[in-house]
């Protein structure tokens, strides 16, 4: 063996717990892990040991140790990940959302995540939304439809700042997300639009 495998790395036992290694990229290279640290859902990093020293760093009284990602880093690190690792990070840092439904107020929409504590709120403008998909005729109602059609992938982009911790805390304790157009056009060419068809045969969107 070349070096100690980032899932035989333990300690420091006192504070840490590993759950899962997210990323492992062999000899003399980073891992990186999903783990509690004292209590708190962290990511650790460390770099693998190679044939001349197996144990790698950081290392502590001859054994190797992880040590702990800023969480600032968490999404750059969770961005390298394949689908399932991705998903797996997300929900154990307690970042991948799940919106209740879509409202409509003043020309905003708002996604609503109230399992988070505390809960999470995404706005949208509904120019924004109507716009990313190409169709600034649409109604107000229109772009709501959409949005809730689309709330997976919105909760893509919302994580993302949400990791970056580019939210604000509201009066009522809510942590509030707003997303812009161009924090949309990333996922602009995969929104999916069918439901204003639908809309339209029913007369639901006006």
């Amino acid at each position: 063996m070349s070096y100690i495998k980032p899932e035989e790395v333990r300690s420091p036992r006192a504070s840490w717990q590993l759950i899962d290694v997210l990323l492992d990229r062999g000899e003399g290279d980073c891992a990186y892990a999903l783990g509690e640290w004292d209590g708190e859902r962290r990511i650790g990093f460390r770099w693998n040991g190679t044939e001349a020293n197996p144990i790698g760093n950081p290392q502590s009284r001859g054994l190797p140790t992880w040590t702990m990602l800023d969480p600032e880093m968490h999404e750059a690190v969770i961005a390298m990940l394949p689908a399932d690792k991705q998903t797996l990070a997300r929900r154990h840092l307690g970042t991948q959302f799940r919106f209740d439904g879509v409202s409509l107020d003043d020309r905003r929409l708002a996604l609503w995540d109230l399992r988070q504590m505390p809960p999470v709120v995404v706005a949208i403008p509904c120019d924004a939304m109507k716009d990313a998909i190409g169709q600034p005729e649409i109604t107000d109602e229109a772009s709501r439809l959409v949005a809730d059609r689309n709330s997976d992938l919105i909760a893509t982009v919302a994580e993302r700042k949400f990791a970056r911790r580019e939210y604000r805390t509201a009066d009522t304790g809510f942590r509030m997300i707003s997303l812009t157009l161009d924090d949309l056009q990333p996922i602009a060419s995969q929104l999916e639009t069918e439901v204003l068809r639908i809309a339209a045969g029913f007369r639901w969107a006006g």
